[in-house]
């Protein structure tokens, strides 16, 4: 290029520079309210559903022979506590580990003939009131994909899953009644601590009000059974055994709850 072109090259660069430094970027960065914390706490209550005592009940529909009658209700929805910890090593990873605790509780009543149809006995005739009560501690390992960064007064949102490890405490209660004297004939108690394993997945939101403080509310899916092993019950030799009952804890959480982030 010859030197009478070079200066008219060189200022027309450095307008196209100018401007090109001025414009906007073509996508507008994301405004931060202040630094959100990589670990957090939790606390969340709600209720679980879904869990099923299914084959204690039809063990113990088997044993009314008409023309009596039983009425025996499975878990229903149960209260449910959680408290947890996570850890954000990348601001869309994480890694948790919390632990939460449901109540559940099955009731029955009837009358029935503690026997098994065509073996004579002389037990007579009762009217029962039964209770299963399960204090289901559940505790989780977790890992969490979030589709957004962190921000003050922005959802959040988060999906994950892991493996469970269940400490049900279960027990087991009945009060027979004589239906000719109105004296109680016998009274069953057992309770025991069970033992299971299982899976879990996760779908929830968090939202910063503050940059420590936030709401949290999440919906979590649990495969996990366990087996009662404690019930006694008459066989067809007239004589008391031990029977077991798997209980499945298979189910669904819905929680929601303060966070602090630290």
């Amino acid at each position: 290029m010859s030197a009478r072109w070079l200066a008219p090259a060189l200022l027309a660069l450095s307008v196209v520079a100018s401007g090109v430094a001025t414009a906007e970027p073509i996508l507008k960065p994301k405004k931060y309210h202040g630094p959100i914390p990589q670990s957090m706490l939790w606390l969340r209550g709600g209720f679980m559903g879904g869990a099923s005592n299914e084959e204690m009940i039809s063990f113990l529909d088997n044993r009314i022979q008409d023309p009596f009658i039983g009425n025996i209700e499975d878990f229903g929805s149960a209260f449910s506590i959680e408290a947890g910890y996570a850890r954000k090593p990348h601001p869309q990873f994480a890694y948790r580990l919390n632990a939460n605790v449901s109540f559940l509780s099955s009731e029955g009543s009837g009358t029935f003939v503690p026997q098994v149809a065509g073996v004579d006995s002389l037990l007579p005739v009762v009217d029962y009131d039964l209770e299963f009560k399960s204090q289901l501690i559940v505790v989780e390992a977790s890992g969490l994909y979030f589709f957004s960064d962190a921000a003050v007064k922005e959802f959040q949102a988060y999906a994950g899953g892991g493996f469970s490890v269940g400490l049900p405490h279960e027990s087991y209660e009945e009060t027979q009644i004589d239906t000719e004297t109105g004296e109680t004939f016998q009274t069953i108690e057992h309770d025991e601590w069970g033992f299971s394993a299982g899976v879990h997945a996760v779908l929830g939101a968090i939202y910063y009000i503050t940059n420590t403080w936030g709401v949290t509310a999440e919906g979590r899916l649990q495969l996990m059974e366990s087996r009662y092993e404690q019930l006694q019950a008459i066989n067809e030799d007239d004589e008391l055994e031990d029977v077991s009952f798997v209980v499945d804890y298979t189910g669904f959480y819905l929680t929601i709850g303060v966070l602090w982030g630290f």
